[in-house]
């Protein structure tokens, strides 16, 4: 019975449909970007109707046309999509106004005053696992009832991105695991997995506005008429429930065993594990969600900027393609214009002339605040102790060093809180192991060997095809993901850099703990 999965990756920036088979492998693809709408500063959002639903009719018309095969070899559709989105929809699933998205942090207010209470931060603590931070969705929910009583008033559920186009796609109100743990609102403890009636007692939220919950791997149901002839298939086509784009990415890196982990470097970074119980480390601000694998956690140390440290200076910095000091949007060079799906080649080419440790030039990556294992809004990236004599060569390697140091610091976080223990190998993923020159920079300062999987770039969509998969019963269960999803090149750690590097990330560390209050007196307004 086997046939194709067709998942769609519906990112912040775009989405993707690709049709993947049951080896892991991808038929054919087709992409459609969207815009993000900022009407109010601190606002980010999105149409779910004009911006992800239309991406995914155009998208999987193209998709299934590239690939040339019948429609009925798709055997099923499924997302793996932004998380932390908040979307009140009537009672016929019509959104009442835009998706608040993961970016937006209107609602600060309001998720500042629910963990305000002592008692009530460590009874949230207890039932789910973590605490909300200024963007996430039971504040999202507050923000409404306060700001907008009459949305409030008409609102029938509160729908996730996901959550949406699974009721676009079944007419069903189903939610996965996943992402219901980052709304705050769900018990997450061992065998729970339910929507805790305390939380939503202080909130006065009931229950019947929420969608149900469900695992990642369920068979939601089948397109119905109207969804099946908006994207061309058949209404015999199944919908599985899906997850969110990071627990996605965790089974297409093909770390599925309990502690294997992986490394996702893309615009952001994250260090992910599936664990079997839940992890919290306030230390090292690492925690745990549910994961797309039913019974298992995923535990993740978050980074904010990586490959966006690197555009940026490409952008602002450099012309890395044609190697002119100038914009990399400049209109002098056609090169530039015409742009290159992948610029690591030019890059590596560039940073491989300076030597380990760019003649003690740093580059810290914090250009947009951070997460783990600093949990600090007002920190800001840059470089330090540049000099004259220092070149381009030197000042791009910095930044890839620099990513690599600061996911050095979530490791040493991770392992001295024994929640995985010592860490053997790392699977690597995302944009940014499309670099042949990264990947070997990461082994050296992480002082690990770094697996590059195949087909990095798409382990979203490969994740939540797996997901699918096991989902339908063509799997026998999440051990098989593991053989489908292999290593491409591993990158050996060498020890001749170990001392260089050992030496500027301690000097890093430092440079952060010293200046961290006047980052403070620099930036706190901003927030």
């Amino acid at each position: 019975m086997t046939g194709y999965i067709l998942a769609h990756d519906v990112g912040t920036g775009g989405n993707k449909a690709s049709l993947v088979d049951i080896e892991g492998e991808i038929l054919a693809s087709a992409e459609k970007s969207y815009p993000i709408l900022y009407p109010q500063p601190n606002w980010a959002e999105q149409d779910p109707e004009k911006h992800w639903w239309d991406a995914i009719k155009e998208t999987t018309m193209k998709a299934v046309s590239k690939s040339q095969i019948s429609v009925r070899d798709i055997i099923a559709i499924t997302f793996s999509t932004q998380m932390m989105g908040t979307i009140p929809v009537d009672r016929e699933g019509v959104p009442l106004m835009n998706c608040m998205t993961w970016m937006d942090s209107r609602a600060a207010k309001q998720n500042k005053a629910i963990v305000s209470n002592p008692i009530n931060l460590l009874r949230m603590l207890r039932i789910t696992g973590g605490v909300p931070s200024g963007k996430d969705i039971i504040g999202k929910i507050l923000w409404v009832m306060e700001e907008r009583p009459k949305v409030y008033e008409k609102t029938h559920k509160f729908l996730d991105c996901k959550d949406y186009l699974i009721h676009k796609a079944t007419g069903e109100y189903v939610t996965s695991w996943d992402c219901a743990n980052l709304t705050w609102f769900m018990n997450t403890r061992k065998g729970k997995n339910e929507w805790s009636d305390t939380i939503l007692g202080w909130m006065d939220l009931d229950e019947e506005k929420l969608p149900r919950l469900a695992p990642s791997i369920e068979v939601v149901g089948s397109l119905t008429s109207e969804a099946s002839s908006e994207l061309g298939l058949t209404t015999e086509t199944r919908v599985v429930n899906g997850c969110g784009d990071m627990t996605a990415a965790g089974v297409g890196s093909g770390a599925v065993r309990e502690k294997e982990l992986h490394l996702y470097a893309g615009s952001s970074a994250w260090l992910g594990a599936h664990v079997a119980d839940r992890k919290l480390d306030i230390s090292s601000y690492t925690g745990s969600i549910r994961s797309a694998i039913p019974g298992m956690y995923f535990m993740v140390a978050e980074q904010e900027s990586a490959g966006a440290c690197l555009k940026h200076l490409r952008e602002e910095w450099h012309c890395n393609l044609c190697e002119n000091v100038k914009s990399y949007a400049s209109e002098e060079c056609a090169i530039c214009r015409r742009g290159d799906r992948n610029p690591f080649k030019t890059i590596d080419k560039i940073a491989e002339q300076a030597v380990a440790g760019c003649d003690n030039l740093l580059f810290a990556p914090w250009l947009f605040g951070e997460r783990t294992p600093l949990d600090d809004h007002n920190v800001r990236g840059g470089y330090f102790n540049l000099s004259l004599a220092h070149t381009k060569k030197e000042m791009v390697r910095a930044v890839l060093e620099g990513v690599a140091f600061h996911t050095r610091w979530m490791m040493e976080g991770v392992e001295k809180s024994k929640m995985l223990g010592e860490v053997p190998s790392i699977n690597m993923i995302g944009g940014c192991a499309n670099s042949n020159l990264w990947p070997q920079i990461f082994a050296d300062v992480l002082q690990k060997p770094i697996n590059r999987m195949r087909h990095p770039l798409e382990a979203g969509s490969i994740g939540v095809s797996m997901v699918a998969f096991v989902g339908l019963g063509e799997l026998r269960d999440f051990n098989q993901v593991s053989e489908k999803i292999p290593v491409e090149c591993i990158f050996s750690p060498n020890p001749d850099n170990f001392e260089t590097y050992t030496h500027l990330y301690e000097i890093m560390k430092e440079y952060y703990k010293k200046n961290k209050g006047l980052w403070k007196k620099l930036n706190k307004k901003e927030h």
